[in-house]
């Protein structure tokens, strides 16, 4: 090779260098302490650091008084709350640095220090206790709930409170996950009725707010260093109906949105976006009372579970937005570590019924006792309003008709349905439930559980549970308790909702949608 050829060679490397020099010089320094890791068709000179999001029916920002979907859903990048919930559903510090339990009743929290308002000025207990105070003074907010077993509470100090429940609450934590406002900003203001745009500590702050768009910077004094915040600005686009909202989306005016829908297609098209759907809270099951009588055998208990096919059930009576389930914690939970995947087995359940001493005998199951004839049958109650439920009762008495089991349906009032699980008046019932979000399993498992179900085990279990913070005695405990479930099958879980989201394919980044955020790793997102 020449020497003006290698000079050459040795030029072009040089300026390929320095190319991409630049490049990663000018993605690093866009933004103070920011580390993109960019897609890898993303280069430094395509990527926009502004997001767009939507508000259908705007009421108000204030995550405390509004009941706006998307209102909540965008305020946890503002308001922060004691504890967060990360994409598994699994309890994180936020604003609390440490949770001690003093005993069943009592909770001492300790508070992160440095935190600040976004007016600069300091984060304290007194706000937590504000925030507290406000939620039960107003009483119609979507937090009450979370503030139930609070029976009272104190300031020790700036950065110190304790909390007094009523009862014991297993998990009690994962109440602890409302937005915290700012005690003195509202100093002198009535909350309810103020006009005041709510500051927070997130890292995300309002900049602006107009009649068709609420602008949102990135927080500079942002508490948590180790979230380098990639979005520069957000814009929160206002609308007046949804259907405005979709043929924004389809216009490419929004870069990310939650939808109920699930036929969504029909509104934006199939085209230019991504789709997430996640399991929602809304559960769906059977419970089968184990003091009647002939429920009380585990095994015809778990004879039914096999029978049962959940994809027939949603395939013929719900169709797309909904997906089978079989436990209530499947829908994302970190401790469902074990996937029970009860499908049809109708050759064990023949096993099962017979080494009960059921014989099968011109498509019904009978039994002999002293003498006397039994026929194994089961009523299984429905609230007759719930036109959706009906469906699915009417599924289910055909599926355990074909295998010999006849089901009568009684169809009840809303009230009289009610008084039956209230009082335990029924063989099986059809009804559901709206998760929370922490892994509690009183409800099924419990004293007092609508199914009369009592394990030894399992009450041990329980017991064990509510009182560790031990991620491995959790996983081990929770994974035995999996195993009793199956074996006795207090309960059969049929579907559950779907939520879903939909993003512009020039959204990128790691995007992970549950129940409780869908903007889980914002702080990584940009547009291409």
């Amino acid at each position: 090779m020449s020497n003006n050829n290698v000079f050459k060679y040795i030029f072009s490397v040089v300026v390929v260098i320095l190319i991409i020099g630049t490049m990663f010089f000018i993605v690093k320094n866009r933004s103070k302490n920011t580390d993109y890791s960019l897609d890898q068709t993303s280069t430094a000179s395509n990527i926009q650091t502004d997001l767009r999001l939507a508000i259908a029916e705007f009421d108000t920002i204030n995550p405390i008084l509004s009941n706006n979907r998307n209102v909540q859903e965008i305020s946890k990048i503002i308001y922060e709350p004691l504890i967060t919930l990360n994409e598994n559903y699994k309890m994180e510090y936020c604003l609390a640095e440490e949770i001690a339990k003093s005993d069943d009743l009592t909770y001492v929290i300790k508070l992160r220090k440095g935190v600040l308002w976004q007016d600069n000025t300091n984060f304290t207990s007194e706000d937590v206790k504000f925030t507290m105070d406000i939620i039960r003074n107003i009483g119609n907010t979507i937090y009450n709930d979370n503030l139930r077993y609070i029976s009272d509470f104190e300031v020790i100090d700036s950065n110190t409170l304790k909390i007094y429940l009523s009862q014991p609450v297993a998990f009690f934590e994962y109440n602890l996950t409302f937005p915290i406002m700012c005690k003195n900003y509202y100093e002198g203001e009535e909350f309810a009725t103020s006009s005041k745009t709510p500051i927070g500590t997130g890292p995300f702050k309002i900049a602006e707010i107009s009649s068709n768009i609420i602008k949102l910077d990135r927080n500079s004094i942002y508490w948590n260093s180790q979230k380098e915040i990639m979005p520069t600005e957000i814009n929160i686009n206002l609308y007046g109906s949804i259907g405005e909202v979709y043929s924004a989306f389809k216009n490419g005016e929004i870069d990310i949105l939650s939808v109920k829908s699930s036929n969504i297609e029909q509104y934006i098209g199939t085209l230019g976006y991504k789709k997430i759907e996640y399991k929602s809270r809304e559960y769906d099951f059977l419970s089968l009372n184990s003091a009647s009588e002939k429920l009380s055998d585990p095994a015809v208990r778990r004879a039914i579970s096999l029978v049962i096919d959940k994809n027939n059930i949603v395939n013929s009576c719900l169709g797309s937005g909904y997906v089978s389930s079989n436990f209530s914690l499947d829908m994302g939970c970190w401790l469902y570590t074990k996937d029970l995947n009860i499908g049809v087995d109708t050759e064990q359940a023949n096993h099962l019924l017979a080494s009960s001493g059921w014989e099968r005998s011109n498509n019904s199951w009978i039994k002999q006792d002293s003498g006397k004839t039994d026929k194994l049958s089961i009523s299984l109650t429905v609230n007759s309003s719930n036109e959706i439920r009906v469906r699915v009762a009417e599924n289910i008495k055909e599926q355990l008709g074909n295998f010999g089991i006849p089901v009568a349906i009684q169809y009840l009032s809303a009230d009289s349905y009610a008084d039956a699980i209230n009082n335990r008046n029924y063989e099986m019932i059809l009804t559901g439930i709206k998760l929370g979000y922490s892994p509690n399993l009183n409800t099924f498992f419990g004293e007092g559980n609508i199914a009369n179900y009592y394990n030894p085990e399992i009450s041990e279990i329980m017991g064990i549970v509510s009182n560790t913070s031990d991620d491995n005695v959790l996983y081990e405990k929770y994974n035995r308790l999996y195993e009793i479930y199956l074996e006795d099958a207090p309960y059969i879980g049929l579907y559950r909702n779907t939520d879903i989201v939909i993003y512009n394919q020039g959204l990128v980044g790691n995007i992970k949608a549950n129940s409780f955020n869908i903007y889980h790793n914002i702080e990584k997102w940009y547009r291409q």
